[in-house]
């Protein structure tokens, strides 16, 4: 009889092990679904806050590998970047006080703050290697700011990715060059006008440029807006 509860316990033991190893391995499995998951919306949760972006000897923020970018899809079928790679960067020294007095008032920031195309043109070939893009396709695409400037944005490679020239929302006139140029004349419009933060922009920018509008709660887009 002692026996056969022995067996009967190392029966239930073996079973129990089992069922151990096998959670084990279930909760492997998941934690690496999970890290994939937890990487993308950390990278979804907002911008990171960075410099201007550039130096003289280049731009800065860590460079994404060649193909390691995959270009996404809105519900509305408008092109976004890869959250992992581009998840969007600010310029610590914007501030509500200089929009508002400077950007705002006064022409000529993007001009003062952007980077010389000596070094742009270098980063549009990295970053559209990193997109699986041929170099024989530039002209087919923009070197965008995730986070325009006027709102904020940094010249930080993570703030940057090659934004297809397509219209499908908007019509081209000589500040629209693609449907999301339409979107940050609108919204750089309503920050200027106080009807939204700048900040909020920033985060609707980098989490969906496409849902921006409606994100903000503002009106939306006039048919052929022109910026």
């Amino acid at each position: 009889m002692r026996g056969y509860q022995k067996n009967r316990c190392f029966a239930a033991w073996l079973v129990a092990v089992a069922a151990l190893l096998a959670g084990c391995h279930l909760s492997s499995a998941a934690a690496s679904t999970d890290s994939s998951i937890a990487g993308a919306v950390a990278s979804a949760a907002g911008p990171v806050v960075t410099g201007p972006g550039w130096t003289a000897a280049g731009l800065q923020g860590p460079v994404p590998a060649a193909g390691s970018c995959h270009m996404h899809r809105a519900a509305d079928g408008e092109p976004l970047p890869d959250p992992l790679c581009t998840p969007g960067a600010v310029d610590r020294a914007v501030t509500a006080a200089n929009v508002s007095s400077t950007i705002c008032r006064a022409g000529g920031y993007t001009k003062s703050v952007r980077p010389p195309a000596s070094l742009t043109e270098p980063a549009k070939k990295v970053i559209m290697a990193a997109y699986g893009i041929s170099w024989s396709q530039a002209s087919k695409y923009e070197l965008d700011h995730l986070i325009e400037l006027n709102a904020g944005g940094s010249s930080d490679y993570r703030n940057l990715w090659p934004e297809p020239n397509t219209f499908d929302t908007t019509t081209p006139s000589a500040f629209i060059h693609n449907d999301k140029d339409a979107v940050e004349a609108y919204t750089f419009h309503a920050i200027c006008s106080r009807k939204v933060l700048f900040t909020a922009v920033q985060n609707d920018m980098a989490n969906n440029w496409s849902t921006t509008v409606a994100a903000l709660g503002l009106p939306s887009l006039p048919k052929r807006y022109k910026g």
